[in-house]
């Protein structure tokens, strides 16, 4: 099991902007388990002036997917604690709301990490029930630079 203080030493993320709670299943390179319990406290469900229950936002829903994503990828070789740059959430779905004393399940597959970009799927449950999923993509600039071509003139 990798707590949230394990995780930040491989994320660059800190408080308020990591989400995840724990990674309790991974497989470097290939998939990850891990979840994001959402208390009343969080500091999102404070930013509404309504009186009735608010859901979790469709953008931190994808911000938790990503955060799993990342983690098999980040835990390959010399990985741990490089910046990573968002690509693309395609295809990315939420069948139903999430609201504050839920915990969002997260299971996410490595499909592609080639040449520092990688792709895949994560999907993420409530109680069972599937709640959102997306296609991911994200990069490692300083492994992918290492495969651009060069210019005539240029030196490394």
């Amino acid at each position: 099991m990798i707590d949230n203080t394990a995780i930040q030493e491989y994320h660059r993320h800190r408080y308020p902007y990591i989400l995840i709670d724990c990674i309790d299943e991974i497989e470097p390179g290939k998939s990850a388990h891990g979840y994001k319990y959402f208390s009343e406290n969080e500091w999102l469900f404070h930013c509404s002036s309504r009186d009735d229950s608010v859901s979790v936002p469709f953008t931190m829903l994808i911000e938790v997917l990503t955060e799993v994503f990342l983690m098999p990828v980040l835990m390959l070789d010399d990985n741990k604690g490089r910046i990573t740059n968002f690509i693309s959430a395609d295809d990315a779905h939420v069948y139903s709301q999430v609201y504050p004393g839920d915990r969002l399940e997260v299971d996410v597959e490595v499909k592609s990490w080639r040449r520092g970009i990688a792709s895949g799927v994560a999907h993420g449950y409530v109680n069972g029930n599937l709640t959102c999923d997306a296609k991911l993509k994200f990069v490692i600039p300083d492994i992918m630079d290492q495969f651009k071509p060069s210019v005539i003139g240029e030196s490394k």
